[in-house]
């Protein structure tokens, strides 16, 4: 196989090329569909209508994300390879990208943590022979929440950057611990072996950095969301045998939010599935990339793919987000602390 390092048992070029095309074309698509809620949501001027705001959220920080996705692939498309290349912005895009995928994870659990805290609140209310008692989380607790998904992944962006371009090694050399950027940003995430990090001193071990910044955040968003939806069906039961014997109509309610729960995190695991096996699998020492062409192409489809389909299935798939978008603001609620419906 003919590869573009000279060294490393790489892809070749139309290997590559093949690569940069999909996510390009995946990224788009996200872009375009995270596009039409924000577009939707702004024309209406819903952005802080109960079934909205977590969403909008979400679609914020797809869009930037896949926006980001885009001009890196586009970059990768029309660059020369060269190693380690030309001084480039590859670098500090693939820190942005990784911090925006990041604020992701963490605003689907936002999605899931609100849903989870309104309906505690609605099972308290219940329970409770005091109708105004309230012991539920706050909707300040929840705007934390938003800011820390925000805050931290971005933070640890800036971090990434700062570290890896700015800062010296040896103050008396020019030499940073990120050389010169690589000419082409590949367009995948942080498991591949970039020559790059053969030129940086204790490369592998910025790399690891860089692998588990990602991969920590992804399993315990993931593990986390379950553990909510799970609890979420539980509370729906004992809301509604609150109310007595559970209706037909509540079962059949009962029966499509545990699909609703089900969908949302299979679009997840889905997504990030080839990722997540890449990264794992990098961790070996016997690790060649040239062995997984496969699922690095599967990753360029699906990881991008991840604001398309939240927009589907967080947005225009949900009577209750349609509904929120046109509906008056005396028949919707538009107040961030009110109860939200029982369904996600």
């Amino acid at each position: 196989m003919s590869n573009i390092t000279g060294g490393q048992e790489l892809f070749d070029h139309v290997q590559m090329k093949i690569i940069g095309t999909l996510s390009l074309l995946t990224s788009g698509l996200s872009l375009v569909g995270s596009g039409s809620i924000l577009a939707c949501v702004i024309y209406h001027r819903r952005v802080c209508a109960t079934e909205i705001f977590p969403i909008f959220h979400l679609s914020v920080a797809d869009g930037l994300a896949s926006l980001v996705t885009v001009i890196m692939s586009v970059m990768f498309l029309n660059s020369v390879p060269g190693v380690p290349g030309g001084t480039g912005p590859c670098g500090y895009f693939v820190a942005i990208m990784m911090s925006l995928y990041i604020s992701t994870f963490f605003l689907t659990f936002s999605y899931a943590l609100e849903a989870f805290v309104r309906l505690r609140q609605r099972l308290q209310s219940y329970m409770s022979v005091d109708e105004n008692r309230n012991d539920g989380v706050s909707s300040l607790c929840m705007y934390g929440v938003y800011f820390v998904s925000w805050i931290v992944p971005l933070t640890v962006g800036v971090f990434l950057m700062l570290v890896t371009h700015f800062i010296k090694k040896d103050p008396s050399s020019l030499m940073h611990i990120f050389p010169a950027q690589c000419s082409q940003c590949f367009p995948v995430f942080s498991a591949h072996e970039s020559y790059c990090w053969s030129y940086v001193e204790d490369g592998k071990q910025w790399l690891l950095m860089y692998r588990l910044v990602f991969l920590l955040p992804l399993l315990i968003v993931f593990l986390l969301n379950m553990v909510l939806y799970m609890c979420i069906a539980r509370d729906f039961r004992h809301v509604a045998m609150r109310r007595g014997l559970l209706s037909y109509h509540q079962r059949q309610e009962e029966t499509t939010l545990r699909k609703k729960a089900f969908l949302y995190q299979s679009a997840f695991i889905v997504c990030w599935i080839p990722t997540l096996l890449l990264i794992c699998i990098s961790f070996a020492g016997s690790f060649v990339m040239a062995d997984y062409y496969a699922l690095f192409l599967l990753q360029a489809i699906l990881g991008p793919l991840q604001g398309l389909l939240n927009c589907i299935i967080y947005g225009w798939k949900r009577n209750s987000f349609r509904r929120a978008l046109t509906e008056s603001s005396h028949i919707l609620n538009t107040n961030r602390g009110g109860t939200m419906s029982y369904t996600l």
